[in-house]
């Protein structure tokens, strides 16, 4: 048996058809997957027991429905210079670019359709990548994702990737220079900030781009909820639903990313600087599902066990958000394990301790952690 996962009775009801084999302490089968619960009696009799069932049933549904496994990790690189791409194009008015943005923006949604738990790993594990192509990129799957949480439609979801995508372009250089500097932002650099929404929209009319629900998104991406926005200091009501995500996913993405001038906040204290901000400046609706998609322990975190390892958060838990499915991927003494270790929270006597950063001097193989090779 590669791993169990706690049953308790709050996770059973009458008239439920079970999802996986139901297991006693032992590995015995009490309840076949596909039967059903048809009655109190029946739950209580099996409720006298300690009761589990097997991690392959409920780890990652979307990665089992991918079939060929695609892997998260090398689509995003690919994806990163396909964006490069893009941005080039837009800036010689090449025509060729529209094409490739929807193509783009269709392959993320069907990744993050496929592979969310990854796809959150993705946007949280540091890969040394060039943060004016990274961050369209974490804002396109996170937005993507909250989307989904939150019903709109496959339509809805392909314009906010492609806004998320696109929706700096009008500033590229000048946000490059601005994430490895140290100094003041000038005026100049300011007036081209404000500018930078519907420098995007233009470039993206002049190459025959004309999705007026992306275009919309891009142009009101900053504006705020009180008025305090840029461009047009539009209020809530105002703003169109997927700018009103898409503020909120850029604003998380900044906040993760160290600057020159600032280490990267931690998840928790940048998903309670939305909490705290109670519609303020983000919508309190996305917020709050951006909260509950990467639960307490997102993926691609890393935690200290209470067993002295360093595990990264490979899966968010199914049962429970504090019981996520990790792997061990360094000892008591910091020494790299060659193979990961699968550690489940709800069999295993040690419990995490906090979330801590990656303290070795070997990089790690996600793609192989996530079992892609």
């Amino acid at each position: 048996m590669s791993g169990r996962v706690r049953i308790t009775r709050k996770d059973l009801r009458v008239g439920m058809t079970v999802p996986w084999d139901i297991l006693d302490l032992e590995g015995r089968k009490l309840l076949a997957k596909g039967q059903t619960l048809r009655s109190e009696q029946m739950l209580d009799q099996l409720c006298q027991y300690v009761l589990f069932h097997n991690i392959p049933e409920v780890v990652h549904n979307a990665q089992k429905a991918s079939q060929g496994k695609v892997n998260v990790f090398d689509k995003g690189h690919d994806y990163l210079v396909r964006i490069e791409r893009i941005f080039n194009e837009l800036e010689e008015k090449n025509p060729d670019c529209v094409d490739k943005i929807n193509n783009l923006a269709k392959d993320i949604l069907n990744l993050c359709a496929k592979e969310p738990d990854a796809v959150l790993a993705a946007v949280h594990l540091n890969q040394d990548l060039t943060y004016v192509y990274f961050h369209p990129l974490q804002c396109a799957y996170l937005s993507v994702l909250i989307a989904r949480r939150a019903g709109f439609t496959d339509v809805e979801c392909y314009s906010l990737a492609a806004a998320a995508i696109l929706a700096n372009v009008g500033m590229r250089y000048t946000q490059d220079k601005l994430y490895a500097q140290q100094d003041p932002v000038t005026d100049a650099q300011q007036k081209i900030i404000k500018q930078h929404c519907n420098k995007s929209v233009d470039m993206l009319r002049e190459v025959g781009f004309n999705n007026e629900d992306v275009l919309s998104i891009i142009a009101e991406h900053h504006e705020r909820c009180d008025g305090s926005g840029y461009p047009n200091a539009l209020k809530r009501d105002d703003i169109c639903r997927g700018a009103l995500v898409l503020a909120v996913t850029d604003r998380y993405s900044a906040m993760i990313s160290g600057r020159a001038y600032r280490p990267p906040s931690s998840v928790k204290d940048s998903l309670q600087h939305l909490f705290m901000d109670k519609g303020h400046h983000y919508e309190v609706q996305f917020s709050l599902l951006l909260i509950k998609e990467l639960t307490v322990f997102p993926p691609g975190c890393f935690v200290k066990l209470t067993n002295g390892e360093t595990a990264i958060v490979v899966y968010r838990g199914k049962m429970s958000p504090m019981e996520p499915f990790l792997k061990s991927v360094l000892g008591q003494n910091g020494e790299q394990y060659a193979n990961p270790l699968v550690r489940d929270l709800s069999v295993h006597k040690f419990e995490i301790e906090t979330i801590c950063p990656y303290e070795s001097d070997k990089p790690l193989n996600y793609g192989k952690i996530w079992g892609y090779v």
